[in-house]
C-alpha cells in the first residue's frame, strides 16, 4: 500500500509532462480559464509531486485527490488536516460550488461540534472557544467562496443559514437571504422569498425595530406579486400565515385603512325597523 502512494505522484508527473503542450495551448486560447497562479504557499501544502502535476494542468485531478484526502481526515477527526486540504481544494477549483459548500459545512458544523464535545478537554470555556474558532473558519471559507462566485444564489443561501444557526445573527442572515432571492431564478425562489421575509421580520422584532417598515414593504410587494390574485377561499397555510403577518404589521405601523392590504371590516349598522 505504501508503495502505491509513492507511485501516484510519479504517475501524475508523467501524465502532466505529456499533457503540458496541450494545456499551454488551451490556456493561451482561453486566458480566463487558465485558473489561478500556483503560489509558494500552495506548493508547500501539496508537496513537490503534486506541484509538478499542477504545473502540467492537472488542477481538477489534484483537487479531487485532496478532496478524498480531506474526507478521510474527517472520518479520523483530524480537523486541521481536513481544513488544510479544503483550503487547497478550494484554491485550485474556485468555481466548484460543491467544494465551497461542503468544506464550509464540515468546518462550521462537524469540526465545531467535535470541539464542543472534545472528551480530552475538561474546561467548558476552552471547548466553547474552540467551537467559535471553527464557526469563524467555516464562515471565512464560505465568504471567500462568495467572493469567487458573487452571483451564486446557493452560496448566499448557505451563508444565511450559517449566520442564523451558528452566529445567531438574525439581521445578517436576513440580508444574506435577501441577496440569495435577488440572484435565484429556479424552483427555490418561492421558498427563499418567504425565508428572507421571516428572517427580516425576526431581525426587526428582536434586533432592529427600525427595519419593521422595510419588512412591511417587503411582505407587501411579495403579496401583491405572488399571492394577491388568489381567492381567500383557496388560501393554503402559507397564504394564511403571510396574511396574518401583514395584518399584524399594518396594525403596529398604524397604516391608514385606505393603504392597507387587509383593511378592517367595517361594523355593520343595524337600522331598527319602523313600527
Amino acid at each position: 500500500m505504501k508503495r502505491n502512494w509513492v507511485l501516484i505522484p510519479l504517475v501524475l508527473v508523467v501524465a502532466a509532462l505529456i499533457k503540458l503542450p496541450f494545456e499551454a495551448s488551451m490556456a493561451a486560447d482561453r486566458p480566463h480559464a487558465a485558473g489561478i497562479g500556483l503560489n509558494l504557499k500552495t506548493r508547500e501544502m501539496v508537496g513537490q509531486g503534486m506541484s509538478l502535476a499542477l504545473l502540467g494542468g492537472f488542477r481538477a485531478l489534484v483537487a479531487d485527490f485532496l478532496w478524498i484526502s480531506a474526507h478521510a481526515a474527517w472520518e479520523q477527526n483530524r480537523w486541521f488536516t481536513m481544513r488544510q486540504d479544503f483550503e487547497v481544494v478550494t484554491t485550485l477549483q474556485p468555481r466548484a460550488i460543491l467544494f465551497w459548500d461542503m468544506a464550509s459545512w464540515h468546518l462550521a458544523w462537524n469540526a465545531s461540534h467535535a470541539a464542543l464535545n472534545n472528551p480530552a478537554e475538561p474546561r467548558l470555556a476552552v471547548r466553547l472557544r474552540d467551537q467559535r474558532h471553527w464557526f469563524r473558519a467555516g464562515r471565512d471559507l464560505l465568504e471567500r467562496g462568495i467572493a469567487n462566485n458573487p452571483d451564486n444564489a446557493f452560496l448566499h443561501e448557505k451563508l444565511a443559514w450559517m449566520l442564523h444557526d451558528k452566529f445567531q445573527d438574525l439581521c445578517g442572515a436576513a440580508d444574506a437571504a435577501l441577496k440569495a432571492v435577488k440572484l435565484c431564478h429556479d424552483w427555490r425562489q418561492g421558498y427563499l422569498q418567504r425565508l428572507a421575509g421571516y428572517w427580516l421580520e425576526d431581525c426587526a422584532r428582536n434586533v432592529a425595530p427600525s427595519r419593521l417598515p422595510e419588512t412591511y414593504a417587503y411582505w407587501r410587494e411579495l403579496w401583491l406579486r405572488e399571492y394577491a390574485g388568489k381567492s381567500g377561499d383557496h388560501w393554503d397555510t402559507i397564504d394564511r400565515n403571510l396574511s396574518r403577518r401583514i395584518q399584524k404589521i399594518e396594525e403596529e405601523l398604524r397604516i391608514s385603512e385606505s393603504q392597507r392590504l387587509f383593511p378592517k371590516p367595517q361594523p355593520s349598522v343595524t337600522v331598527p325597523a319602523r313600527r
